[in-house]
């Protein structure tokens, strides 16, 4: 049984299984010059299932640790992508991972998966900063709390990538004049319990 993180009004996150392999290798067809084989999926799958037996929440200063959420539709329950993040001391994080699957790319749920992300990150677990690369051929337009840190050129896709940084403070900024562009959720995340102890 996968545990819930958070729930909007399309979509939520939760707990990333061995079954998501499949799905999140078809998320991830595009992400490097050539799609990525079954054995990276299953490395990257891998970590992030040896990652939960490390994972704490409430996050601390001395975290260190990787989150991977699977996002599925309220609806129907079916697979929409991933996104993983580093949590590091201090509390920032980094995103690593954001993927969807390419027939569903643009629909606005990716969209509202990351202001879901957001809302955790800063508003219920209280995290500092995070940094993220992101893909123009994908998102070119940044939220009014990002700042554009530069580019850099991805050697996995050869593609040029912005580097986008979040502090907590800019981001509670925009959600007390913007908090309507934050989809309703239910963060049920405060805690966690790792698989070796339930």
């Amino acid at each position: 049984m996968s545990v819930e993180f958070i729930r909007g009004p399309n979509v939520y996150l939760r707990e990333t299984t061995a079954a998501d392999l499949d799905n999140i290798k078809a998320a991830l067809v595009d992400w490097n010059w050539f799609p990525y084989s079954l054995d990276q999926t299953k490395r990257v799958l891998k970590g992030a299932l040896i990652q939960m037996r490390n994972i704490e929440r409430p996050y601390k200063d001395t975290s260190h640790f990787t989150e991977t959420f699977t996002i599925c539709k309220v609806s129907d329950n079916s697979f929409v992508g991933f996104s993983q993040y580093l949590v590091r001391a201090g509390k920032e994080v980094t995103i690593t991972f954001t993927a969807a699957l390419p027939a569903l790319r643009g629909a606005g749920l990716m969209d509202e998966a990351a202001k879901l992300r957001d809302a955790a990150i800063f508003t219920e677990l209280s995290c500092a900063s995070y940094t993220n690369k992101l893909d123009p051929s994908f998102i070119d337009t940044l939220r009014t709390y990002q700042t554009l840190e530069g580019t850099e050129l991805s050697q996995r896709s050869n593609r040029t990538l912005k580097l986008v940084k979040v502090v907590k403070a800019d981001y509670d900024t925009w959600r007390a004049a913007n908090s309507s562009s934050v989809p309703s959720y239910t963060f049920s995340g405060g805690s966690y319990t790792p698989p070796q102890n339930r």
